[in-house]
């Protein structure tokens, strides 16, 4: 290598030590991987550093020093609740510092100021930038001269400026506590498009949600939990994908039922289309189908709704005061209505728009279809509110990590996110070549140079309603691989976030809503980020089949964790143990001969010492076949975590009726019906159910007792009911 471009590698690197962009990482082989120059430079151009090639490395780096030397003071400065912290400022040393003053301007109004000369600031250094002098001071945050003496500073949201005597530098101020931990308990997770009820119209309702939420309650559950429920391209190319949202600041219309608004009452239209009979077929052959038709079912919806949104803007009425109300007070709402407005009448993606049809978004038309979309915003959030009410479970939903790249959340704070690479996964053990998740991700500066706005107003959405929270990738806190446009699923490298200062904001608005937060902490992930969620008291995601070994088949469950037997986008409990999900890796090429052999032999291996473990019968059943049968397997797996220590634990309801296909399989199509499977049992037949029903009881149980501290808790016989001895 030359001596030039050794100098441009350094250079590179140097930035990505100050820009955040990791240049090599462990991945889950142990191995250390490094990031190619060319992803280096991309990234970092994906940043706002000014490069575009390796080349530019040396020049920019002088920008970017000198840029970051003339700030006085970072942008975000964060104090958890019951420290004490100072922030560090670069003042010209013309500034006579008995001069200055330190103001607080705290969110509720109040403005605390002092004189800087009295606070106790200490002198730590000095420095010469663009030829200016400056000297450098550690202040203590709250103002107060010595610890103990001074007020402390309430949770919220802050602005500390210092004036010497005009301002010359200015923070936002993040005070905050940790997050609320859940008293013992347990739900079950069941996606919402998958719930059947009697009533349904080929998808779950937010009432139907409400149904089973008060069953659930009914057999003990404290949640019950679902996929997200934010809205999804669904007219044109449908994309029904819950973790590639249109939006995380509403509600997917989809859920909506017609039959429990005001407004059928007002339009007659609606109520003869929901009489006649092409909808009743409509509505019956949605109904009975196994996979869902998403763009069928949403038209059907729609053209009832449609007609109720017209009587209700035919006149003013109660209704519409209150319609309007719910718009003065989330603006973000009314904005989203105007940008799907724009979206039909255009009839293409947001990026591909002119700066006339932009700007026409933005002003809005006061048209029908922007009528229809805050109208379904609306009534979407009054039904979802209803859920949990009274006796029922409280609800446990999910915050994604990404948005789709044509939603409305990039359009609508575009600062907010990068272009020109999108958010993924490095290559692992599951996805050898690297994921690639198709949505551009969060941009560090941009979210922090606008007080971190999106992320408040995503928070505050995810958890206006729920109980409880997982944060999808919680990992993304504190740092996401990033790939260049164009490049490999395994050519990218991870860069980091501002950690501590998006976890107070989760923490701060977790503490408001009294959300206990989950992390899914899957995967690839640092132990830096399991010591801050232990801070911070959120949950870990504790998953059974991955815990689970030959050597320790049933392994302790973590108390700061939700454990379940896996997720949405793992094999079900049935198909796993009977080796159906290694049979389809085969089929699909995913695996060769040799390997899925290997695999059935140490999944065998494990379940023996599974049995043995959790001390299953050997006979089995009484009436039925020697060998330990699935079932009696998945209710010890259940009654092991539901003894055990952790504050949470959920129950997939389609695995209490061995349910084989999962709603995702990763690294798929349209070639699999993913997010499309309702399930095989409806609701009032799972009430009926009495294997159902008693493995719940089996459940709320054992999480009513003292926690077993790792031990199986007694022989299975023992735990499960109705089991012959």
């Amino acid at each position: 290598m030359s001596r030039v471009q050794a100098d441009e590698v350094r250079a590179l690197e140097a930035l990505c030590a100050v820009a955040g962009v990791e240049t090599e990482f462990t991945g889950n082989d142990g191995a250390r991987h490094h990031a190619r120059p060319p992803t280096l430079a991309a990234i970092l151009g994906a940043l706002g550093v000014p490069l575009s090639r390796v080349e530019d490395a040396p020049e920019a780096w002088r920008a970017v020093t000198a840029s970051r030397a003339r700030r006085p003071m970072e942008p975000v400065v964060v104090q958890w609740s019951g420290e004490r912290r100072t922030v560090r400022v670069s003042l010209p040393d013309h500034v006579v510092w008995a001069d200055g003053w330190h103001q607080l301007d705290l969110e509720d109004g109040t403005v605390r100021r002092r004189r800087l000369s009295q606070i106790g600031a200490t002198l730590v250094g000095r420095d010469t930038v663009d030829g200016r002098d400056l000297d450098i001071y550690e202040v203590p945050l709250d103002g107060s001269p010595e610890p103990g003496e001074g007020e402390v500073l309430p949770p919220g949201y802050h602005r500390l400026t210092l004036l010497a005597p005009g301002p010359v530098a200015t923070a936002l101020v993040l005070v905050a506590h940790t997050c609320p931990l859940p008293a013992r308990g347990w739900g079950a997770f069941l996606p919402l498009h998958a719930l059947r009820t009697g009533r349904d119209r080929g998808v779950g309702s937010y009432h139907d949600l409400g149904d089973l939420a008060r069953w659930v309650g009914d057999q003990g559950g404290a949640l019950v939990g679902t996929l997200p429920l934010y809205p999804v391209f669904l007219d044109g190319p449908v994309d029904p994908s819950p973790y590639r949202p249109v939006t995380k600041l509403g509600l997917n219309e989809i859920h909506v039922d017609p039959t429990g608004l005001p407004e059928l009452a007002v339009a007659p239209q609606a109520r003869r289309l929901l009489a006649s009979d092409t909808v009743r077929r409509q509505v019956e052959t949605a109904r009975a189908a196994r996979v869902i038709d998403h763009g069928q079912v949403m038209a059907t919806l729609r053209a009832v709704l449609v007609p109720m949104v017209a009587a209700l803007f035919a006149g003013p009425s109660t209704r519409r005061s209150q319609l309007e109300a719910f718009a003065a007070a989330r603006p973000e709402l009314v904005s989203y209505a105007r940008f799907r407005s724009a979206c039909e009448r255009l009839g293409s993606p947001w990026p591909t728009w002119s700066g006339a049809e932009a700007a026409r978004a933005v002003e809005g038309t006061n048209d029908d279809v922007e009528h229809y979309h805050l109208y379904v915003q609306w009534v979407a959030d009054q039904q979802l509110a209803t859920v949990g009410q009274g006796r029922g479970a409280g609800l446990y939903l999910d915050l994604p990590v990404g948005v789709h790249p044509s939603g409305f959340d990039p359009w609508w704070q575009p600062h907010a996110f990068a272009t020109g690479v999108s958010g993924g996964a490095p290559p692992d053990a599951f996805f050898a070549a690297g994921q690639n998740w198709g949505f551009p991700p969060m941009h560090p500066d941009g979210l922090r140079d606008d007080g971190y706005r999106y992320l408040i107003a995503q928070l505050r959405q995810a958890f206006r309603h729920a109980d409880a929270v997982r944060i999808d990738h919680v990992m993304g806190l504190d740092r996401l691989y990033w790939l260049p446009d164009g490049s490999g699923d395994g050519d990218g490298a991870y860069v980091r976030y501002r950690n501590e200062e998006m976890r107070a904001v989760v923490a701060l608005e977790a503490s408001r809503s009294g959300t206990t937060i989950v992390g899914e902490d899957l995967g690839t992930v640092p132990d830096r980020v399991r010591a801050a969620m232990a801070h911070d008291r959120m949950l870990r995601s504790w998953v059974f089949q991955f815990e689970t070994s030959t050597s320790d088949p049933a392994p302790a469950v973590p108390e700061r964790s939700l454990a379940a037997w896996g997720t949405h986008d793992l094999p079900r409990f049935a198909a796993y143990w009977e080796g159906t999900d290694i049979d389809e890796r085969q089929r699909s090429g995913a695996l060769d001969v040799a390997t899925a052999g290997a695999e059935r032999a140490d999944r065998e291996a494990n379940r023996a010492a599974l049995e043995v473990a959790l001390r299953l019968p050997a006979g089995g059943t009484a009436g039925l076949a020697p060998a330990v049968e699935t079932m009696d397997l998945l209710r010890a797996c259940l009654g092991h975590m539901a003894a055990g220590e952790a504050l949470l634990m959920l129950v997939d309801l389609e695995d209490l009726w061995l349910e084989r296909q999962p709603q995702n399989r990763p690294g798929t199509g349209p070639e699999v019906p993913n997010w499309r499977l309702r399930s095989a049992l409806t609701l009032e037949q799972a009430r009926r159910d009495a294997r159902v029903v008693g493995v719940l009881a089996q459940v709320d149980r054992a999480r009513r007792e003292p926690a077993a501290a790792g031990s199986p808790g007694g022989s299975a016989a023992d735990r499960l009911p109705g089991r012959a001895t």
